[in-house]
């Protein structure tokens, strides 16, 4: 059996979870208010206020995990010193090596590999974009809908309106950049039928040195030029 290298902590893993479970959720519980059309089955299932509870239940679940993962992110940082940053926390920020990535990535069209480290330039988006449009964007925009009467005194109840419109659009966009998600991290050849470092928080030393070329360098002790 290859080596394996620790990608993911088991709080990572744990909040992967229940962030992915609670957000199909909300997509099976939200989007067929947005096309009843096509998706008013759903609800006619389920029931409206069983419904509205799994969509709460779930924004809960999610923002709960958002919070955790924040919270215990700041006092491992705190108490386990700059060794757990560099490790787990400094690999997720963008950097200006993203922005020639994403070049190298565009203009050779698959046939070389990127030299990528801990995490491709993509992964950071789709993990940014998991935190700015499903915590922030989306979380925000469903509790002013969750408890309206709390805001109407600070926001003129037409603008409501307005909000659950950009909360359904954004639901949508979300929607859109998970399935993209779920097809490069299981779906593509190397992976199928699913990558199993969700469960785990490994890859093999082996898909370090394929993927991540410039990780591997590191853990290897090799030196860059």
């Amino acid at each position: 059996m290859d080596k394996q290298v620790e990608k993911f902590t088991s709080e990572q893993i744990v909040t992967h979870a229940i962030i992915g479970i609670s957000i199909m959720l909300l997509f099976i519980t939200g989007l067929p208010q947005r096309y009843p059309e096509n998706l008013g089955w759903i609800i006619s299932t389920i029931g409206l206020s069983k419904a509205m509870f799994i969509h709460r239940l779930a924004a809960i679940g999610m923002l709960s995990s958002a919070v955790f993962y924040v919270i215990n992110s700041m006092l491992s940082w705190i108490f386990v010193g700059n060794k757990y940053f560099k490790k787990y926390i400094m690999p997720i920020f963008p950097t200006s090596g993203d922005v020639s990535d994403f070049v190298s990535d565009v203009s050779v069209f698959g046939e070389q590999k990127t030299d990528y480290y801990k995490y491709s330039w993509l992964e950071k988006l789709f993990l940014w974009n998991d935190m700015i449009v499903n915590w922030v964007i989306l979380g925000v925009t469903g509790i002013l809908l969750w408890a309206p009467w709390l805001f109407t005194p600070y926001i003129p109840a037409g603008y409501l309106s307005i909000v659950k419109s950009f909360h359904s659009s954004f639901a949508v966009f979300s929607l859109c950049v998970v399935l993209l998600h779920f097809y490069i991290v299981h779906l593509t050849p190397s992976k199928f039928p699913m990558s199993d470092s969700m469960f785990t928080g490994t890859l093999s030393i082996e898909e370090v040195k394929k993927e991540y070329p410039r990780w591997y360098r590191e853990l290897s002790g090799e030196k860059d030029d």
